[in-house]
């Protein structure tokens, strides 16, 4: 009878372990998409890489009709995650921040609130960097002046040192030739 038990429960556990499914490690695991929140919406950004421009401003304008016919949390994070940290031909982040600002976060879980703050930190360091970029561009373009002006004044100099050379050799000129 002992017997009989060991191999029911042999048998139980090794058909319950047939259910799990072998997964080959290939780098990176992978997402499991349930209509909504962060997986979702870092998988649509995702699907997004392999698009062309033109599929791209498509897309944009896709989910800023979702969002004007459903303006969830869910529509703002994923429009604002795409205009944050999209493709280049769509980043807007004057946009990604209108929608930030708009969201309501009550519904949201930790990590979609956790996204949202990611979302605010990659706005306020590309404002800083495109602040600290028109800092250097104006610096530059001071220097570049500068320059010029440096530049004229040597050529200034140059030509006064050139007229008193002349007027310096003209005078023994005058006094070789009587």
């Amino acid at each position: 009878m002992r017997l009989v038990w060991i191999l029911v429960l042999f048998l139980l556990s090794f058909t319950a372990c047939s259910e799990l499914q072998f997964h080959r490690s290939s780098g990176y695991a992978p997402v499991v998409s349930r209509g909504n929140g962060t997986d979702y919406w870092l998988e649509e950004l995702h699907n997004t890489r392999e698009m062309t421009s033109d599929e791209i401003r498509q897309t944009v304008q896709a989910w800023e009709q979702e969002l004007r016919d459903d303006p969830s949390a869910d529509n703002h994070i994923k429009l604002a995650l795409l205009l944050t940290a999209g493709d280049a031909s769509v980043r807007d982040p004057k946009r990604a921040r209108e929608l930030l600002i708009d969201l309501d976060l009550a519904p949201c879980n930790t990590s979609d609130r956790e996204l949202v703050t990611i979302l605010w930190q990659i706005l306020d360091e590309q404002d800083q960097a495109n602040t600290t970029a028109s800092k250097l561009r104006m610096q530059a373009r001071q220097q570049s002046e500068r320059i010029k002006e440096l530049e004229e004044q040597q050529r200034a100099l140059t030509d006064i040192e050139q007229n008193i050379q002349e007027r310096d050799i003209q005078p023994d000129l005058d006094y070789d030739t009587r």
